[in-house]
């Protein structure tokens, strides 16, 4: 590995010109070129929470009309809870693997790869990648409007129906599966203990919205039963993420025209746990009301146009997606008490997705089908 003989820089700001001219050069991507100088500035403020991100404007030796005069790199947050958090679940090795080994294998758009390395034992990580920023992004707090909503979603079933019980599904050993107890027991941990503490707090009690506590205790007490409802058929690989905030509009592709990034969740679960998470948090909530039964309708048709049969009828799938908006109530309480939301527009993301979720929760009576 190139870290063996160079070292994984600590930060981004330690990225020099000389490191990186000499790891892209070994890893093949520069050939003919030197990168005489690179400035940096902060990227992704108020959304990579478990990431440090940084955008870098590169100078060549030359004129290259082929090689990106900017890209995103990545690397561990330096803020202390949330890159336990990320050691925790495995997040850095998860996201750079799925660049490397599933991508390439998958039917969806992702930002180009430009190099990646890790080294688990000191605990370094680096992904630099494609920066789309020259793409459309939509603002978190305006959300999707009702056609992107339906590019969102045909963009994901056609990544989940690659992977729909696919021969080769469990064949990446560092993929978390859904009978893995000691995934299950992290995130009933993590999920209960952020809980515990978030309520306590009248600023966090103060943004939810009427009902939500007695919700989210239903939900708390019940979170196992969550976990464990997940069956051993009609699985695929989950983004886990799938929000706005990860997706870039390419309006020239008419084909494809979605870009999705921020892979470092990714594990074998049910599919509409994806859909759960983008209606639930991406779009306004009167939008939702409207359009969520024909989104999933959406989804289970765009799966079966790839060849998969789905043997369940539309109640067991609207089921299934009462599910994957409860398995998301971990996430408020776990953003407010774990993560860093100082930035002011973090916390308006936070405050508007913490809404949309437990509004969804509360409009379709959710909880009416958890155990008495």
């Amino acid at each position: 590995m190139i870290s063996e003989q160079l070292g994984i820089p600590k930060r981004t700001k330690r990225i020099t010109s000389e490191w990186l001219n000499k790891v892209l050069h070994d890893s093949g991507y520069l050939k003919d070129f030197n990168i005489k100088s690179i400035s940096r500035e902060p990227w992704g403020a108020g959304e990579g929470f478990m990431s440090d991100m940084a955008r870098l404007t590169i100078t060549y030796d030359k004129d290259s009309p082929n090689l990106p005069k900017t890209m995103i790199v990545k690397m561990p947050t330096t803020y202390r809870t949330a890159f336990a958090l990320a050691l925790q679940y495995n997040l850095y090795e998860k996201e750079i693997r799925f660049y490397t080994e599933i991508a390439p294998k998958s039917p969806i758009r992702v930002p180009g790869l430009i190099y990646s390395d890790y080294d688990i034992e000191v605990k370094k990580y680096i992904l630099i990648l494609e920066d789309c920023s020259c793409y459309e992004m939509v603002d978190a707090i305006e959300g999707l409007s009702y056609e992107q909503t339906k590019q969102a979603i045909n963009s994901i079933a056609d990544f989940h129906a690659r992977w729909w019980d696919a021969p080769d599904l469990f064949s990446f050993d560092w993929l978390p599966a859904p009978k893995d107890e000691d995934i299950k027991k992290a995130f009933t941990t993590t999920f209960r203990n952020s809980w515990d503490l978030a309520v306590k707090s009248e600023s966090f009690l103060k943004i939810l919205p009427e009902g939500s506590l007695g919700a989210g205790e239903k939900v708390y007490k019940h979170f196992p039963w969550l976990l464990n409802n997940v069956k051993d058929e009609n699985l695929t690989i989950v983004h886990l993420d799938y929000k706005s905030d990860n997706m870039f509009f390419d309006s020239e592709n008419s084909e494809n025209p979605l870009i999705i990034c921020d892979w470092a969740n990714t594990l074998i679960s049910a599919g509409l746990v994806d859909i759960g998470y983008l209606l639930g948090g991406s779009i306004k909530v009167d939008l939702r009301q409207q359009i969520e039964e024909e989104m999933i309708k959406l989804y289970i048709k765009r799966i079966e146009e790839n060849g998969i049969t789905i043997d369940t009828d539309f109640d067991e799938v609207w089921e299934n997606y009462l599910i994957s908006l409860m398995f998301y109530a971990w996430g408020p309480p776990l953003v407010f008490a774990q993560l860093d939301t100082r930035d002011p527009k973090a916390f308006e993301i936070f405050k508007e997705s913490t809404n949309r979720f437990f509004r969804a929760i509360i409009d379709n009576d959710a909880t009416s089908i958890l155990p008495s």
